[in-house]
């Protein structure tokens, strides 16, 4: 019974589910299915490369361990230990960026040796008053790396850390967008302006632009010449129209109309991170999509769904989509790949992101926790192709031409005429530096 599948060159490696027979990690050639000998598959990959693993501890609950590997050695070399569970590890030129639930963002050298470590802003001050309330601390809770510098995210917040353990620039997601305005037509209240426009007290801000768009092809003097009284009137369809729109210098915020406004801040939370080129890719819980310059700087924005932002990388761990969860009793769209023109709907079998577990040449691969169908979606959004499996599906990995998984046997899928390791996706607007794609969300005005 097997549980986790990789690769290594040509060849699978499976671990084995625990309390079954088999002890430790098995290979086999991904061609042929042979079995192979662990130690001969360690020596064959000999270098000078060395790995990372970690255990983590539950959250508040006890140390987690860091163990460094030497090549494919089944034994850690060294061991290092962190007061509190690992919450993301990244690559580092030095190492590795390790984020801490006790609050602390640390760099890990290949030696193994910890140099510095870098305190979230508030995580000094916080004082849990038992072990459950560790999960509230503040502390790298998503971590992503370019390769220089990393970024870290708690709540709203961003930071930027560089490679000496120095904060670079912080920011809030509220500072990225603008906020949401929100307008409620107060009902029963039958104005002098909702009048002149032919209109009741509770009518919706479409009508409202309807009936003064008619008002002013009847007053309008340029469409109306030789009519003196047209000016008098197209003045008091202006004046009418900007009292019930709450545009009037002597409305303020409306309420004179009956119209009032609220405006709020965005509160999402950071849902996750990511590198593209070399700006930042933040996603928010608010179905917003933000790229980030290295130095902080918004270059694009993007609102791609309602809920919460996830993303799906390929085998080349190079972000091919971004997707959304669906809100209850709404089905908008909510996947869009990099490259195509609009977002599409994720199909009824697979609607949530985490179903989502990369891609496959043109397809996404998803599966149900604990399921035993694997589905291949294709670029419309269509179930195009879905696997039964005898037994729930536990792991899957992508190899030329193949789908190997962990369905309590080892399972090898030969695909012909389809290679996920040539497929590339180049990023289109308005994903790319300069877009910023707002559509108007129903009953809202965008500011600005």
């Amino acid at each position: 019974m097997f549980d986790r599948v990789s690769l290594r060159g040509d060849c699978v490696v499976a671990l084995p589910r625990r309390g079954t027979k088999t002890a430790s990690a098995v290979a086999f050639e991904l061609a042929s299915g042979r079995e192979l000998e662990i130690g001969t598959l360690a020596a064959a990959e000999s270098g000078d490369r060395v790995r990372l693993d970690y255990r983590s501890g539950r959250v508040g609950r006890g140390p987690s361990q860091l163990r460094l590997f030497a090549d494919s050695a089944g034994e850690p070399w060294r061991t290092i230990e962190l007061p509190d569970a690992v919450s993301a590890v990244a690559e580092a030129p030095f190492g590795w960026y390790v984020g801490c639930r006790d609050g602390f963002l640390y760099g890990l050298e290949r030696s193994g040796d910890l140099p510095w470590r870098w305190q979230t802003p508030g995580a000094a001050a916080f004082r849990p008053s038992g072990p459950a309330e560790g999960y509230f601390r503040p502390s790298p809770y998503r971590l992503a790396s370019n390769g220089h510098s990393a970024l870290v995210a708690w709540l709203d917040r961003l930071w930027s850390v560089g490679p000496d353990g120095l904060t670079e620039w912080g920011l809030r997601l509220q500072d990225l967008s603008d906020p949401q305005v929100i307008e409620v037509r107060l009902r029963g209240r039958q104005t002098t302006a909702a009048a002149a426009l032919g209109l009741s007290a509770q009518a919706s801000p479409h009508e409202i632009k309807r009936a003064y768009r008619e008002a002013v092809k009847r007053a309008h003097p340029d469409l109306n010449p030789g009519d003196a009284s047209a000016a008098e009137r197209f003045r008091g369809v202006q004046e009418a129209y900007e009292s019930l729109s709450g545009q009037g210098a002597a409305n303020g915020n409306g309420a004179a109309a009956g119209l009032v406004r609220f405006a709020f801040p965005s509160v999402a939370a950071v849902s996750f991170l990511d590198v593209v080129d070399d700006d930042w890719l933040v996603g928010g819980g608010d179905g917003r999509l933000y790229r980030l310059s290295g130095e902080g700087k918004l270059v694009a924005r993007l609102r791609v769904g309602i809920g919460a932002l996830f993303h799906v990388r390929d085998c080349a761990q190079e972000v091919v989509a971004v997707c959304s969860y669906p809100v209850a009793g709404r089905s908008p769209p909510n996947l869009w790949f990099v490259d195509a023109p609009a977002p599409v709907r994720l199909p009824e079998q697979y609607p949530w992101p985490d179903h989502l577990i990369g891609s496959y040449g043109d397809y996404l691969l998803a599966y149900r926790p604990r399921g035993r169908t694997l589905g291949l979606i294709d670029e419309s959004g269509a179930l195009a192709v879905e696997l039964c499996c005898p037994r729930a599906i536990s792991s899957l990995c992508v190899a030329e031409g193949a789908l190997v998984l962990a369905a309590g046997a080892l399972i090898c899928l030969e695909i012909d005429g389809l290679s996920p390791l040539r497929r590339t996706r180049d990023w289109r607007p308005p994903f790319t530096r300069g877009g910023f794609h707002e559509p108007r969300v129903p009953g809202t005005r965008n500011a600005g």
